[in-house]
């Protein structure tokens, strides 16, 4: 059950169609690993957090940017410092109801959230989940827009998914988007509104999402998984 704490924490949101207690359970007890710390994932990991999240693991090696004013969770006094570290700080200070910790062997995610800024990044990392078992979701960010891609235990990988992007920096604004879209599907996925063997992909052109079910490119080997 839920403490007073979280009921008067989570009311908003409990009132939503399809939500409730048990929904905002499954949140609390749900263990997500973040790979990135930057741009998409800095918003991202904010929104899980405030969703109530219970266990974020963030999956960083850079250090923090100038440039990394934009994820949301960073002071220009901490330039050079790790991002890894300096998220969870953030995290922390954000709300006591989730647990931000460094991920690290012998973590154990029950999901995944994929926000990157490398595309070769992004396809390992996706590749691991699916290999381990872990349904997880795929945001990469490509000039005006982007695409998310969710993966439940199952469904098409996030290659079958993909298409290739123009190579263009996201413009300001869209990463933030991109980085609450994503967090938003790995929340329906735990929430059970999104299930295998059906994945999704959701792009993101000029402002407006538009989704479709992902399909399998014969001879993957994730249909051999699957299969």
């Amino acid at each position: 059950m839920l403490s007073e704490v979280e009921v008067a924490r989570y009311a908003r949101q409990l009132l939503v169609p399809g939500m409730g207690e048990s929904t905002q359970e499954l949140f609390r007890s749900s263990r997500v690993h973040v790979v990135g710390a930057g741009e998409l994932a800095g918003p991202a990991m904010l929104y899980l957090a405030a969703a109530g999240v219970g266990t974020i693991y963030v999956d960083d090696a850079s250090d923090v940017s100038a440039e990394d004013a934009a994820a949301w969770l960073y002071e220009l006094n901490q330039v050079g410092e790790s991002r890894l570290f300096a998220a969870v700080g953030a995290l922390k200070a954000a709300t006591s109801l989730s647990r931000p910790r460094a991920y690290a062997t012998g973590a154990d995610p029950s999901a995944a959230l994929i926000l990157p800024e490398s595309p070769g990044l992004a396809r390992e990392a996706a590749e691991r989940a699916r290999a381990t078992g872990v349904p997880h979701v795929v945001g990469q960010a490509d000039g005006d827009g982007g695409e998310v891609v969710a993966v439940p235990v199952g469904a098409p990988c996030f290659t079958c998914a993909a298409r290739p992007g123009s190579g263009t920096l996201p413009r300001p604004g869209v990463a933030a988007a991109l980085g609450a879209l994503a967090a938003s599907e790995l929340l329906l996925m735990i929430a059970g509104a999104v299930q295998g063997p059906v994945g999704r992909r959701v792009e993101l052109v000029l402002g407006r999402p538009r989704a479709r079910a992902t399909l399998r490119v014969p001879g993957c080997a994730c249909g051999k998984a699957s299969g």
